[in-house]
């Protein structure tokens, strides 16, 4: 293995875990997220697959292409053992060929095709050794564990219909994933959800020539310019020397307030960086934005999550470096709430 493994992960966790003592009969289970952004392309998405413990898995896949998103989503019977897979719904594989080295899916689909290699770009970072631990744990009664891992990403994306049907693109970029295994969702809903839009939390990944910077926080609680050393967060930066905790971080959502907070296409981020340096990354270009199928046990019209992914082009406004990722942000309540 190339990379030192932090303390507290092994290779077996880049496959399923067992439920804990007393979440059973809760839904519990691996959520697995992996990012392409590619401007050359002109091809950008997610795969996102949830393989819980409750009979079933969920598998998809959101692409922009050439400005216009299509995507594919699939939920399958699935065994409750814990695995190594691969794992396939039949069309969407995802295959783990060397534990934190290298990762392969591929989709074979109606609109779009793909097979894609994703290998480590550097270390990965364990949440848990945040400088605040790992702030996911408060929003799960049964939080496993959760990591991520920049990335690098080459392969064939085909196109099967629209304007471009036929175009078979390499795709050569950067990249970044997480794997998460908790109870997410298994909590029972409110009655009723009020219209309101509040923006929830922020976590981008920021994707440069030298080193790969990912934070996670709250908007309500970390405001830019007004550091809160108490706030849960999350987060690192990797370079060829390894991967370290962020100290701090804020954000804001640009030009949007309201129920245009849902729309937003401009973000700017103030990072504290493990050695005390703050700098501030901006987006410089918006690709396009996908929302998450975030759902709950049994209901696959009720959205539990509105969780957005926006594919942008990044600066450090200091430094004047330049790259791509992904803006992810959430809004509360879930508005619409139902898909019918």
């Amino acid at each position: 293995m190339t990379f030192e493994l932090p303390k507290g992960l092994c290779p077996d966790d880049e496959g399923r875990h067992a439920a804990p003592e007393g979440a059973e009969e809760l839904l519990f289970g691996d959520t697995l997220w992996v990012s392409v952004v590619d401007p050359n392309a002109d091809i950008f998405g997610i795969a996102h697959i949830h393989l819980t413990n409750q009979g079933y898995g969920r598998f998809e896949t959101y692409f922009i292409i050439d400005g216009v998103q299509q995507s594919y989503a699939m939920r399958i019977p699935l065994g409750a053992e814990p695995d190594a897979g691969p794992w396939s719904d039949g069309c969407l594989r995802y295959e783990v060929v060397e534990p934190f080295e290298e990762i392969r899916i591929q989709l074979d689909g109606r609109r779009y095709g793909f097979d894609l290699d994703f290998k480590g770009r550097f270390a990965p970072f364990d949440y848990a050794e945040g400088v605040r631990g790992d702030p996911l744990a408060r929003a799960n009664r049964f939080h496993g564990g959760h990591y991520e891992q920049a990335m690098t990403c080459t392969g064939s994306f085909e196109i099967r219909g629209g304007p471009a049907k036929g175009d078979l693109r390499q795709i050569d970029c950067w990249s970044h994933r997480d794997h998460s295994w908790s109870d997410r969702f298994s909590d029972s809903p409110s009655w009723d959800w009020p219209e309101v839009h509040i923006p929830s939390h922020f976590w981008p990944s920021i994707q440069l020539p030298e080193r790969h910077i990912n934070v996670f926080g709250s908007y309500m609680e970390c405001k830019m310019d007004e550091p809160n050393e108490s706030a849960p967060l999350g987060g690192f930066v990797s370079d060829a020397s390894g991967s370290r905790p962020m100290l701090n971080a804020a954000a804001e959502l640009i030009g949007a307030e309201g129920p245009e907070t849902r729309e937003a296409t401009a973000f700017r981020y103030q990072l504290t960086l493990p050695d005390g340096e703050v700098i501030h990354v901006r987006s410089t270009k918006h690709h396009g934005t996908i929302k998450l199928w975030n759902r709950g046990a049994d209901n696959e019209l009720e959205n539990r999550m509105d969780c957005y992914e926006a594919f942008v082009d990044y600066e450090v406004e200091e430094t004047g470096e330049v790259g791509t990722g992904v803006a992810e942000w959430t809004v509360y309540p879930p508005w619409p709430r139902w898909l019918a």
